[in-house]
């Protein structure tokens, strides 16, 4: 079976609604699939449910899932958690609170950026949408680049980097908190794209018996750090990398998955080659 369990919606900072984003996998032949939206499961929702319809129309076995932002050492990393309830319980109450930190953020950072840049250089309606559950820079930095303020996403990230600041601090959960949330939702939590991280300075294939220790159930194997960051990781690093991985999950008796991170269509075509969606 094709699986891909790491996708982003228009939920967080995809480009596709969950519907879309559906077709486009099922497209490049993937069978199994969970939409991660980070600090969200708002794409399961998403119109009365309508993703659970549409993969039952594709023949899609869907996984419902996200992806949380979390600390480890200072550093923030990301944990896929699948398998969760949409009920009320812990992990949703952490949701709504960091949903509604960011919705707060988003709305001084837009005045913030007027101030700076010239009023209605952003409007709250094209950053606060109504499907948009997960406000981060990338919903500011592309309006700011559409509007040809900056020559490139990086001049743009580091203007902003410098100059706007909400003073609202959206906390992060320790990894062990954010596994134990996963956990208290009734799924399973994976560390997302390990590599990047041991760039940051976490040697982490040695901390995975750590990790498992706080309960970390599985580790995202198969990813296209080379497809996904050229610049960081060469062909033959990615799959250096991935053997690595493999072995000491192996070792640990973690479970391993696969993702493809992918936000847009143009994502699917770098890596999965072209499909046959409209």
């Amino acid at each position: 079976m094709n699986v891909d369990l790491h996708l982003h919606s228009f939920v967080s900072d995809g480009t596709l609604d969950p519907a879309a984003l559906l077709g486009h996998a099922a497209a490049v032949g993937i069978e199994q699939l969970s939409i991660a939206d980070h600090d969200s499961l708002g794409a399961y929702g998403w119109e009365a449910g309508r993703v659970f319809d549409e993969a039952r129309r594709l023949g899609l076995t869907l996984v419902v899932g996200l992806e949380l932002d979390a600390d480890l050492d200072g550093v923030e990393v990301h944990l896929l958690g699948y398998g969760v309830r949409l009920d009320e319980n812990p992990l949703a109450a952490h949701l709504a609170r960091v949903g509604a930190l960011r919705r707060e953020r988003a709305r001084r950072e837009i005045e913030i950026v007027n101030r700076l840049l010239g009023k209605e250089t952003v409007r709250e309606a094209e950053i606060l949408v109504p499907w948009r559950q997960t406000l981060m820079k990338p919903h500011f930095i592309h309006p700011l680049l559409d509007k040809g303020l900056f020559p490139s996403y990086k001049a743009a990230n580091a203007w902003y980097k410098a100059n706007v600041r909400s003073g609202i601090e959206v906390g992060k959960p320790a990894l062990g908190q954010a596994i134990e949330l996963v956990h208290a939702a009734g799924g399973w939590a994976v560390l997302a794209h390990p590599g990047y991280y041991a760039q940051e300075g976490i040697a982490i294939v040695p901390r995975l018996a750590d990790l498992r220790g706080l309960g970390l159930d599985g580790v995202e194997i198969d990813y296209p750090y080379h497809a996904c960051s050229p610049d960081k990781f060469s062909l033959e690093a990615e799959r250096a990398l991935v053997a690595e991985l493999r072995a000491a999950a192996s070792a640990l008796g973690l479970r391993t998955t696969r993702g493809s991170d992918c936000h847009t269509p143009e994502d699917f075509l770098r890596v999965y080659g072209p499909g046959t969606a409209d």
